[in-house]
Protein backbone atom coordinates (compact mmCIF):
# COMPACT_ATOMS: atom_id res chain seq x y z
CA UNK A 1 0.00 0.00 0.00
CA UNK A 2 2.90 2.53 1.08
CA UNK A 3 4.43 1.91 -2.58
CA UNK A 4 0.78 2.85 -4.45
CA UNK A 5 0.90 5.84 -2.13
CA UNK A 6 4.48 6.88 -3.23
CA UNK A 7 3.60 6.32 -6.64
CA UNK A 8 0.50 8.13 -6.17
CA UNK A 9 2.50 10.99 -5.03
CA UNK A 10 5.19 10.93 -8.24
CA UNK A 11 8.21 9.67 -5.80
CA UNK A 12 9.24 5.99 -7.53
CA UNK A 13 10.22 6.70 -11.10
CA UNK A 14 11.05 4.06 -13.37
CA UNK A 15 14.69 4.18 -11.95
CA UNK A 16 13.70 1.77 -9.34
CA UNK A 17 14.10 -0.52 -12.35
CA UNK A 18 17.58 1.02 -12.98
CA UNK A 19 19.17 3.75 -10.76
CA UNK A 20 16.55 6.37 -9.20
CA UNK A 21 18.61 9.49 -7.41
CA UNK A 22 19.46 9.47 -4.36
CA UNK A 23 16.87 11.33 -3.11
CA UNK A 24 14.67 9.30 -4.60
CA UNK A 25 15.75 6.24 -2.89
CA UNK A 26 16.15 8.09 0.63
CA UNK A 27 12.58 8.74 0.52
CA UNK A 28 11.93 5.60 -0.79
CA UNK A 29 13.77 4.14 2.21
CA UNK A 30 12.33 6.44 4.72
CA UNK A 31 8.08 5.83 4.01
CA UNK A 32 8.96 2.12 4.26
CA UNK A 33 11.13 2.25 7.31
CA UNK A 34 14.18 0.04 5.43
CA UNK A 35 17.67 -0.05 5.38
CA UNK A 36 19.34 0.60 1.72
CA UNK A 37 20.74 -2.75 1.58
CA UNK A 38 20.83 -4.84 -1.34
CA UNK A 39 17.57 -6.82 -0.44
CA UNK A 40 15.84 -4.28 0.58
CA UNK A 41 16.31 -2.72 -3.24
CA UNK A 42 15.43 -6.04 -4.61
CA UNK A 43 12.59 -6.56 -2.39
CA UNK A 44 11.56 -3.40 -3.76
CA UNK A 45 11.84 -3.98 -7.84
CA UNK A 46 9.85 -7.42 -6.90
CA UNK A 47 7.28 -5.78 -5.24
CA UNK A 48 7.07 -2.96 -8.06
CA UNK A 49 6.68 -6.05 -10.61
CA UNK A 50 4.34 -7.43 -8.93
CA UNK A 51 1.71 -4.30 -9.06
CA UNK A 52 2.67 -3.91 -12.45
CA UNK A 53 1.95 -7.49 -13.23
CA UNK A 54 -1.49 -6.93 -11.37
CA UNK A 55 -2.30 -3.96 -13.14
CA UNK A 56 -2.31 -1.60 -10.56
CA UNK A 57 0.59 0.59 -12.25
CA UNK A 58 1.20 1.52 -15.27
CA UNK A 59 4.75 2.60 -17.08
CA UNK A 60 4.64 5.83 -18.65
CA UNK A 61 7.70 7.62 -19.93
CA UNK A 62 9.89 8.18 -16.90
CA UNK A 63 7.76 7.08 -14.45
CA UNK A 64 5.33 4.52 -12.89
CA UNK A 65 1.74 5.92 -12.63
CA UNK A 66 -1.56 4.50 -10.99
CA UNK A 67 -4.02 2.26 -13.20
CA UNK A 68 -7.36 2.48 -12.52
CA UNK A 69 -7.43 -0.49 -10.22
CA UNK A 70 -4.67 0.99 -8.39
CA UNK A 71 -6.38 4.28 -8.03
CA UNK A 72 -9.22 2.05 -6.40
CA UNK A 73 -7.07 0.58 -4.59
CA UNK A 74 -5.66 3.61 -2.63
CA UNK A 75 -9.49 5.45 -2.15
CA UNK A 76 -10.87 2.16 -0.66
CA UNK A 77 -8.06 2.58 1.75
CA UNK A 78 -8.82 5.98 2.21
CA UNK A 79 -12.11 5.05 3.11
CA UNK A 80 -10.91 2.76 5.82
CA UNK A 81 -9.22 5.41 7.41
CA UNK A 82 -11.93 7.83 7.78
CA UNK A 83 -12.34 9.08 11.53
CA UNK A 84 -15.80 11.52 12.02
CA UNK A 85 -15.29 14.71 13.98
CA UNK A 86 -16.40 14.46 17.49
CA UNK A 87 -16.85 17.92 19.19
CA UNK A 88 -16.39 18.99 22.61
CA UNK A 89 -19.70 18.60 23.74
CA UNK A 90 -22.40 16.84 21.83
CA UNK A 91 -25.70 19.09 21.21
CA UNK A 92 -28.67 16.55 22.15
CA UNK A 93 -28.83 15.50 18.53
CA UNK A 94 -29.06 11.87 17.50
CA UNK A 95 -27.80 11.23 13.85
CA UNK A 96 -29.27 8.99 11.90
CA UNK A 97 -28.61 7.01 8.20
CA UNK A 98 -31.49 4.70 7.03
CA UNK A 99 -30.84 2.56 3.95
CA UNK A 100 -32.49 0.33 1.23
CA UNK A 101 -29.89 -1.01 -0.64
CA UNK A 102 -31.32 -4.18 -3.27
CA UNK A 103 -30.75 -7.39 -2.90
CA UNK A 104 -29.08 -8.00 -6.18
CA UNK A 105 -26.72 -5.16 -4.50
CA UNK A 106 -25.68 -7.49 -1.36
CA UNK A 107 -21.83 -7.58 -1.46
CA UNK A 108 -22.12 -3.60 -0.96
CA UNK A 109 -24.70 -3.65 1.39
CA UNK A 110 -22.08 -5.89 3.37
CA UNK A 111 -19.01 -3.45 2.51
CA UNK A 112 -21.09 -0.43 3.59
CA UNK A 113 -22.19 -1.99 7.28
CA UNK A 114 -18.67 -3.07 7.49
CA UNK A 115 -17.67 0.65 6.90
CA UNK A 116 -20.40 2.30 9.75
CA UNK A 117 -19.35 0.18 11.98
CA UNK A 118 -15.71 1.06 11.70
CA UNK A 119 -17.07 4.65 11.96
CA UNK A 120 -18.36 3.71 15.09
CA UNK A 121 -22.27 3.62 14.17
CA UNK A 122 -24.25 1.49 16.12
CA UNK A 123 -26.99 -0.98 14.56
CA UNK A 124 -30.68 0.17 15.78
CA UNK A 125 -32.60 -1.60 14.08
CA UNK A 126 -32.73 -3.37 10.14
CA UNK A 127 -31.19 -0.97 7.68
CA UNK A 128 -31.20 1.99 10.78
CA UNK A 129 -27.57 3.00 11.84
CA UNK A 130 -27.49 5.99 14.67
CA UNK A 131 -24.72 7.85 15.93
CA UNK A 132 -24.32 11.18 18.37
CA UNK A 133 -22.58 13.20 16.15
CA UNK A 134 -22.82 14.64 12.28
CA UNK A 135 -21.34 11.87 10.51
CA UNK A 136 -23.22 12.94 7.35
CA UNK A 137 -20.15 13.92 4.99
CA UNK A 138 -18.08 10.58 6.17
CA UNK A 139 -20.99 8.51 4.93
CA UNK A 140 -21.85 10.46 2.07
CA UNK A 141 -18.28 9.38 0.97
CA UNK A 142 -18.38 5.85 1.55
CA UNK A 143 -22.14 5.33 -0.34
CA UNK A 144 -20.80 7.70 -3.05
CA UNK A 145 -17.44 5.23 -3.57
CA UNK A 146 -19.74 1.96 -3.50
CA UNK A 147 -22.08 3.90 -5.68
CA UNK A 148 -25.19 3.82 -3.10
CA UNK A 149 -25.47 7.30 -2.88
CA UNK A 150 -29.65 7.01 -4.15
CA UNK A 151 -30.55 4.69 -1.33
CA UNK A 152 -29.23 6.19 1.76
CA UNK A 153 -30.97 8.87 3.84
CA UNK A 154 -29.87 11.00 6.77
CA UNK A 155 -31.85 11.87 9.87
CA UNK A 156 -31.98 13.95 12.64
CA UNK A 157 -33.59 13.58 15.81
CA UNK A 158 -33.75 14.51 19.41
CA UNK A 159 -35.32 12.03 21.07
CA UNK A 160 -35.02 7.99 20.13
CA UNK A 161 -35.93 5.16 22.28
CA UNK A 162 -33.89 3.75 24.86
CA UNK A 163 -31.33 6.76 24.43
CA UNK A 164 -29.93 6.03 27.67
CA UNK A 165 -28.07 2.93 26.81
CA UNK A 166 -27.28 4.50 23.82
CA UNK A 167 -25.83 7.51 25.94
CA UNK A 168 -23.99 5.50 28.39
CA UNK A 169 -22.34 3.13 25.02
CA UNK A 170 -21.20 6.71 23.76
CA UNK A 171 -20.11 7.73 27.55
CA UNK A 172 -22.39 10.62 27.12
CA UNK A 173 -24.64 10.76 30.05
Amino acid sequence: MQILKLIALGVVLIGVGATPSPRTMGRIFTELKLKDTKQSRRAIKKKVWEMGHRGYIETSEKRYELSEIGRRILEEEKLWSLKIRVPQAWDGTWHIVVFDIPQERKNVRIAFIRHLQQLGLVFYQRSVWIYPYDMTDEVREIAAFLDILPFISFIKAIHVDNSHDLQKYYKLA
